[in-house]
């Protein structure tokens, strides 16, 4: 499902949301495929004048990709049930793996039962740890490594804030209700009942 959908029963509001909608993913992939352009651009420039070049540039982008679809991938999940752990919802929480090709792997948290407000938020801005994570280890890596190490790594924050874009659609229709509601967060789709 796209968007939200919301009902009123018996009382008390209703309503579910799916994956973001297509007005709010647009913006968001403008705004990281300019910068990624901008970031690649850096890369190439970095690398060394001569005709291996292009192979080089392909090369190290496979590389980042590959990096990214399995490592990234995992921690990206690891980082959105950080915040159960110590807590009565540590033992409802399920992290799902699977391949989507040799290459690639796909995951998806969920959590049984209802979650109130602040940990649904915390969880859903954990993989923002990996965002600034990507960047720290490119800074870094910046002061004695080539000089196309950063916008590397920049480029891996950007695609991991890219895969946040469902994460901040749901934060954006929770922060309406806030602490108002409860959420069931199944790991494709969120519910959020609430009384007005």
């Amino acid at each position: 499902m796209q968007g939200t959908l919301r009902k009123q029963i018996h009382g008390y509001q209703w309503m579910r949301v799916g994956s973001a909608e297509t007005r709010f993913s647009i913006v968001v992939m403008l705004v990281s495929l300019s910068a990624m352009i901008y970031l690649a651009f850096r890369v190439y420039t970095q690398l060394p004048e001569t005709e291996l070049r292009p192979i080089y540039f392909i090369a190290l982008y496979l590389v980042a990709a590959a990096l990214y679809l399995n490592l990234g991938v995992w921690i990206h999940e690891q980082l959105h049930c950080l915040p159960f752990r110590g807590t009565v919802y540590e033992k409802r929480v399920r992290i799902m793996y699977q391949r989507k090709c040799v290459l690639a792997l796909h995951g998806h948290y969920r959590v049984l039962g209802p979650l109130d407000y602040q940990i649904l938020r915390r969880a859903l801005l954990g993989p923002l740890g990996l965002v600034i994570g990507w960047l720290a280890v490119g800074w870094l890596g910046s002061f004695i490594l080539p000089g196309w190490w950063f916008p590397i790594f920049a480029t891996l924050a950007v695609v991991s804030a890219l895969d946040m874009v469902h994460d901040f659609y749901w934060l954006t229709r929770a922060r309406r209700i806030g602490k108002k509601g409860k959420y069931w967060d199944n790991g494709h789709e969120l519910e959020v009942v609430w009384k007005e």
